[in-house]
């Protein structure tokens, strides 16, 4: 893994996404990689209020130049200390959306992952509105490795000792399956393939068909195979994480349409917004 890209607004809950970035990384270059962390920070624009007089609008303008400068400031201060730790760093500060500013950054630097943190969502509107976290899982065009905040600023261990693959057997993945299988390899993971069989998922195809693709590829004794009934996925993999003690689970997206985004948000995207453990994304449709 060469470079990891860590969107940071210098919080706790961005601290929990370089927490997970240097344990992932501190790995990677035990085994003699040569890994870069990348972080980046966006100022997002200033909206002016038209309710005040329109002098007020350029001193907004200027405190939006010194956010950018301020936060430019920290980036450099957060590499120094990661160098002084022994990390490679780069950094990236931008002017913009938040969602799209790193998106692009992605696509320019071209990194292995992405790692954020996504903050504990209290309302249904916080929900409605999902987060920056969950909006990149689902656009960027590399995996994305989402790490929650969970109640009173609480956080999972970092630690990858089980990791849990959500698979409901209906496409080929062994593309996705192949990174999966090597990080529970450099991580010495117990790896967990887990199908909730719910009323609402369609069951179209045989699953002994990619079973069989699998089993083939990477063995049997690479991953444990577990199926578990309930009343819809994203409980049954909430209770799987629980029972199972899981550290990371994956998942993989595939491209849809924007009339099924409104009518039938992603599986994924609501665990990402949901889940008490970090979530890797990977999308099914790419190439990595």
């Amino acid at each position: 893994m060469k470079n990891i890209l860590i969107p940071t607004d210098f919080t706790g809950t961005s601290d929990l996404a370089l927490a997970w970035a240097k344990f992932l990384a501190k790995q990677y270059m035990a085994d003699g990689a040569e890994t870069t962390l990348i972080l980046a920070h966006i100022t997002q624009p200033y909206i002016p209020d038209t309710t005040l007089p329109t002098g007020e609008v350029g001193a907004g303008i200027l405190a939006a130049q010194e956010l950018e400068d301020v936060g430019e400031l920290n980036l450099q201060e957060l590499a120094q200390q990661l160098q002084r730790e022994g990390f490679s760093t780069r950094i990236e500060s931008r002017f913009g959306s938040i969602d799209s500013e790193i998106v692009e950054v992605a696509d320019e630097v071209n990194p292995d992952l992405i790692v954020m943190g996504r903050s504990h969502i209290d309302s249904f509107f916080d929900w409605l509105a999902g987060s920056s976290a969950a909006d990149v899982a689902m656009t960027a065009h590399c995996p994305v490795l989402v790490v929650p905040t969970l109640e009173h600023g609480q956080s999972h261990p970092v630690r990858l000792s089980s990791i849990a693959y959500a698979t409901q057997l209906e496409f080929d993945e062994n593309h996705i399956l192949r990174p999966v299988v090597q990080l529970a390899r450099t991580f010495n993971s117990q790896l967990r393939l887990v199908k909730i069989n719910a009323l609402n998922q369609p069951n179209v195809r045989d699953d002994q068909q990619y079973l069989a693709q699998i089993v083939s590829e990477f063995g049997q004794s690479r991953f444990v195979e577990d199926n578990l009934e309930a009343d819809n996925v994203t409980d049954g993999l909430k209770k799987y994480i629980h029972t199972y003690q899981i550290d990371l689970l994956v998942m993989a997206t595939r491209e849809r349409d924007f009339l099924s985004k409104l009518l039938n948000p992603s599986l994924t995207k609501r665990m990402v917004l949901s889940a008490d453990v970090p979530v890797l994304v990977y999308h099914a449709e790419e190439n990595y």
